[in-house]
């Protein structure tokens, strides 16, 4: 295994899961991430949470038999 990679997966799904948190608990005004004209915070947690799993996905070492 790659434990840098495993490291910084697992980092990343941290951070994804406290800004879903947040997301819930705070109201609209209080998050703001602008896509455009538009308020989109959930953006950032799906991005942190695809590099998250493929971090974890790609830090399996393949082996052949």
């Amino acid at each position: 295994m790659k434990w840098g990679r495993v490291l910084g997966g697992i980092i990343c799904l941290a951070g994804a899961a406290l800004l879903a948190v947040l997301n819930a608990v705070l109201p609209a005004d209080k998050l703001m991430f602008m896509v455009g004209d538009k308020n989109r915070p959930i953006m950032p947690v799906i991005a942190l949470a695809v590099v998250g799993v493929a971090l974890l996905v790609t830090s399996i070492r393949w082996r052949r038999v």
